[in-house]
């Protein structure tokens, strides 16, 4: 077989005919023969690997990555993480991420900010910022509609019955924070509903339990309803509530955002906002690697949809 059928065979099987394709995997397999992918890359061009930059916890980027790394793998492509602890540390996972040639980056954490966007553009590589609002109009980006989210959660606890209100919130320097604070207090408004903001200082159920401690103590200034920013940090103030003897829905309404799926977990059944995660990561790797949309508006928006569930069921 010639050098060129051979290699045929492994990247586009298609081409080749059926008896010539199982002889040349015939004799990979009785010499234990696999493709060199780094030698494959070098002459194509493309690695077909992408790169994703994300916090190193948290149950919502786990659930994200999974999709990610699905979507990818029916592209025949892979998924090679480049995680961080702190925010702090995010400069130097960009100083590592530049060391590597690939095919796309996703830039997928409120915590890189604006700097650092500009950061990545200069690596001059296809990059996409997912659920990270404070790229748009720098880098292409693909995001839930935060605002509008927010927004019908507040509407669905004022129907409910609520006529004070607290949002707990992850950090509240990062953008997906402002946009679902602003959102809330501006539907809240309409109603005459005041909505103070409380930060419990990660993205973290660890986060939410501890807020949870402060807001028991506060007697003098309990809410009707408690808005928190993320599902995760939800669920902590629930169980921190819960060792305090208040429960929601019996003593205050609670809500969630994001739609993880612990969400409906009977221990929990939040009422969150849903994000159409499938949606939002075909929406980003079709930018990331599709040339036939590269005219189309680089910021998409994606609204998400209210999963009712016990803790406002009042």
């Amino acid at each position: 077989m010639s050098q060129a059928t051979v290699a045929r065979v492994f990247s586009s099987p298609d081409k080749v005919a059926p008896a010539t394709r199982e002889k040349v995997r015939a004799a990979a397999d009785r010499l234990g023969y696999v493709p060199n992918a780094i030698a494959r890359s070098l002459k194509a061009q493309r690695t077909d690997i992408v790169g994703a930059i994300v916090p190193a916890f948290g149950e919502y980027w786990q659930h994200v990555l999974t999709l990610f790394s699905r979507q990818l793998t029916e592209r025949r492509k892979q998924l090679l993480l480049f995680s961080f602890a702190e925010p702090s540390q995010v400069n130097d996972v960009l100083e590592t991420v530049a060391r590597y040639r690939l095919d796309g980056l996703i830039a997928a954490s409120a915590s890189i900010g604006p700097a650092q966007l500009a950061r990545i553009e200069q690596l001059a590589m296809p990059t996409v910022a997912f659920n990270q609002p404070a790229a748009a109009g720098l880098v292409p980006s693909v995001t839930v509609d935060n605002e509008a989210g927010s927004q019908a959660l507040a509407a669905h606890i004022v129907d409910r019955g609520a006529r004070s209100a607290i949002f707990v919130g992850g950090i509240a320097s990062t953008s997906t924070d402002q946009q679902r604070y602003r959102g809330a207090v501006a539907e809240l408004g309409t109603h005459g509903v005041a909505c103070r903001y409380v930060e419990a200082g990660a993205f973290s159920y660890e986060a939410g339990y501890k807020i949870a401690q402060h807001l028991a103590d506060d007697v003098d200034d309990r809410a009707d309803a408690i808005l928190v920013g993320s599902d995760e940090v939800a669920f902590g103030v629930v169980d921190g509530l819960r060792e305090r003897g208040i429960e929601a829905p019996r003593d205050v309404l609670l809500t969630g955002f994001d739609g993880l799926p612990q969400a409906s977990w009977v221990g929990y059944d939040l009422t969150t906002l849903e994000q159409p995660v499938e949606l939002l990561v075909e929406h980003a790797l079709t930018r990331l690697l599709d040339d036939g949309h590269a005219s189309e508006s680089t910021d998409v928006v994606v609204p998400g949809t209210i999963r009712q569930g016990r803790t406002t069921n009042a």
